[in-house]
């Protein structure tokens, strides 16, 4: 039960808050002036937003016609008319030297290694598709990064006062340096590899011996997510009039692949490796910019829930500066997640007739085992508590080899979440003991420590009182650091799971009991309303694990009164549940059921542990030690001697009252 002192406490505290509020409440002006600057802010919101979409919108309808434009040329400068020389005089002052280019036939081609389907188009020298073989969308349709239509990237060049934009030009397509004559499907083999080589070529020059291009190689391997790419230059160190670096620019619209739309639109972010440390663009579904400039870049990686695409630096020549976009769809009426775009420059000589820029794309998932063996920080993309060294290193170095492990044995993910959870409550059996034993043996003597209480009421006696109670403790062979330590010690693996679990791919559209897929929550129930905080959906794992923790908690605050131990938290014990109930409806339900078995064993290791401890022993215990001369430690010494003077100078100064009367 909460004091009298507790009560007094918390209507004071109350009445100062409620004072607070009052006196610095707005005034009706005050408010007045908020209201309108609020309604200025949201106005001045929709008026961006709306120039935004009317900009894009723009934009789009701009490059529609310019492309409708170009194929018309293109159609006109094909025929032997004088329409065909004026278009073809056209082609020339948009592209310069690449104007024949513009006559190439669209071609494209498919290549298959073990992992990836991949899709390109001599349009734009591009990665048209590529489909991630292994997985599926929550839909079950494929999972495809750089789907057709959403995504764009090429250089924009500077020819003297022309700019080309290499994505409006159609390349022609090599494969292992032979012409590719018809559209085909090849396959990797094992082992091997494939060269798909885009080339630009310029206009035919008697002048020059051998023609001038602009290539993107692309090398296919067996079994690699990653993708070679290359961005090489055959005499046109003269020709291109940039400066240092060439103008890359990467576009692309994401695409919904998980179940929870609000969860994977706030894991979905922008991530590069600045030099050594890994940065990123704001998450949690917010718009951001950054512009980086000065310091190198390693690898750009648009970043989804549990899968990415990467533009990975494979030489010393680092990118040399990058200006990143992140943007939130406006509609949520198709599986279009956020728009990325990101402008890159990459260095280039000159001086070099044959210039060769190597990149790897990777097309993957964020799985650790994957991404860590590329040994380019890129594991640090997926949430594993990277800003708090002891929780990785957990999740690092135990929790993911000893997950790895029992995956091997092909056991359903709730039986593996099982097995874990038990070994980790074996790991942690001996402090779980001292703990509880600990807890069990006070409550046994709970009555000693009253009598106590009543010896020194007075408030001047609490030292004397203190050092009672520990010696009392300590002829009964506890240890009151015991019931603290342990928990101090588990608190960072209880951390480590709740990072650990959502941010794992192998639980994604894994299935046990009720739920569908345990990297998600698991629903029983959809409300036809949205509750705040909680959301519109009951999560039946997160529901027991609630009522299992109330129930933990009043098993505790029982114990506690029995030790009249910190009354006045009896409230924030059981509203602590509740809050979490809140918090983790939305959350895996792979988190949710460990914490549900976990606490499941805890109140079986309670059940074992006070059952093994004999109350009659430990009064027996207390009764012999209490017979015995106690052998004071230094601790204790010193508590006496600053009792001893304390009363001392209460005595002092007593004295001086009683010769002031």
């Amino acid at each position: 039960m909460i004091d009298k002192k507790t009560i007094i406490g918390l209507v004071l505290i109350f009445g100062v808050f409620s004072l607070w509020m009052y006196m610095t409440q707005p005034s009706e002006e005050e408010k007045a002036q908020m209201r309108r600057k609020q309604d200025s802010a949201l106005t001045e919101q929709i008026k961006k937003q709306d120039e935004t979409y009317k900009r894009e919108k723009a934009e789009a309808a701009t490059l529609s016609n310019a492309k409708k434009e170009i194929e018309t040329l293109v159609s006109q400068a094909k025929g032997n008319d004088s329409l065909s020389m004026n278009a073809m005089n056209k082609l020339n002052d948009r592209y310069g030297v690449f104007s024949e280019a513009a006559l190439n036939e669209n071609k494209r081609l498919t290549v298959e290694n073990g992992l990836l389907k991949t899709d390109f188009s001599s349009l734009g020298g591009m990665i048209e598709q590529v489909i991630l073989k292994e997985y599926k969308t929550y839909s079950q349709d494929s999972v495809r990064f750089f789907v057709k239509g959403g995504n764009t990237y090429g250089l924009n060049l500077s020819l003297g006062s022309k700019v080309l934009r290499t994505n409006e030009l159609n390349f022609e397509i090599f494969v292992n340096d032979k012409p590719l004559a018809e559209e085909k499907n090849i396959k990797v083999g094992t082992g091997d590899s494939v060269v798909v080589s885009m080339r630009l070529y310029t206009n035919p020059d008697s002048t020059t011996k051998d023609r001038s291009y602009l290539e993107y190689r692309y090398t296919v391997r067996d079994n690699d997510y990653r993708i070679g790419f290359a961005i090489i230059t055959s005499n046109l160190n003269k020709t291109i009039t940039d400066g240092n670096a060439l103008e890359f620019v990467w576009n692309a619209k994401l695409r919904m692949k998980e179940k929870d739309r609000l969860v994977e639109n706030k894991n979905t972010s922008i991530y590069y490796l600045l030099q050594d440390e890994v940065e990123y663009l704001k998450e949690n579904g917010a718009d951001d910019t950054k512009e980086e400039n000065g310091i190198p870049i390693h690898w750009i990686s648009f970043k989804q829930q549990f899968f990415s695409t990467a533009l990975i630096v494979e030489n010393e020549d680092r990118f040399i500066s990058a200006t990143m976009k992140t943007q939130t769809e406006r509609t949520t009426k198709d599986d279009y997640l956020r728009t990325m775009d990101a402008n890159i420059s990459i260095p280039f000589d000159h001086d070099k007739k044959y210039f060769e820029y190597p990149m790897n794309f990777f097309f993957g998932p964020n799985k650790y085992s994957v991404v860590s063996d590329y040994d380019i920080q890129m594991e640090e993309i997926i949430p594993l508590g990277w800003g708090f060294f002891l929780l990785q290193w957990l999740n690092r170095f135990v929790i993911i080899p000893v997950f790895d492990f029992l995956q091997q044995f092909g056991w359903n993910m709730g039986i593996i979440i099982l097995i874990l959870t038990i070994l980790v409550k074996i790991v942690l059996f001996p402090l779980a003991y001292k703990s509880y034993s600990s807890s069990a043996k006070m409550r046994i003597i709970a009555p000693e420590v009253q009598k106590i209480n009543e010896k020194y009421p007075k408030q001047e006696q609490m030292m004397q009182k203190q050092q009672a109670v520990m010696n009392l403790y300590k002829r009964a062979g506890i240890n009151p650091m015991a019931g603290c330590l342990p928990m101090l010690l588990q608190f960072p693996i209880l951390i480590a799971m709740f990072r650990f679990f959502p941010a794992s791919i192998e639980l994604r559209q894994q299935s046990f009991l009720w739920a569908d897929d345990l990297s998600s929550y698991d629903s029983i129930l959809d409300l036809p309303f949205n509750i705040p905080f909680y959301g519109s959906h009951v999560s039946l794992f997160c529901l027991l694990m609630t009522v299992a923790q109330l129930f933990y908690t009043k098993i505790t605050m029982k114990q506690q009164a029995q030790t009249n131990s910190m009354p006045g938290m009896k409230f924030m014990m059981y509203f602590m549940p509740v809050m979490m109930l809140f918090i983790l409806n939305s959350f895996s339900a792979a988190l949710n059921y460990y914490y549900l078995i976990s606490l499941c064993f805890t109140f079986l290791q309670m059940f074992i542990i006070q059952k093994s401890i004999d109350p009659e022993k430990v009064l027996k215990r207390l009764e012999a030690n209490s017979k015995k001369p106690m052998k004071k430690s230094k601790w204790q010494q010193r508590i006496e001697a600053l009792e001893k003077q304390n009363q001392a100078i209460l005595a002092e100064r007593a004295k001086q009252k009683n010769r002031r009367k």
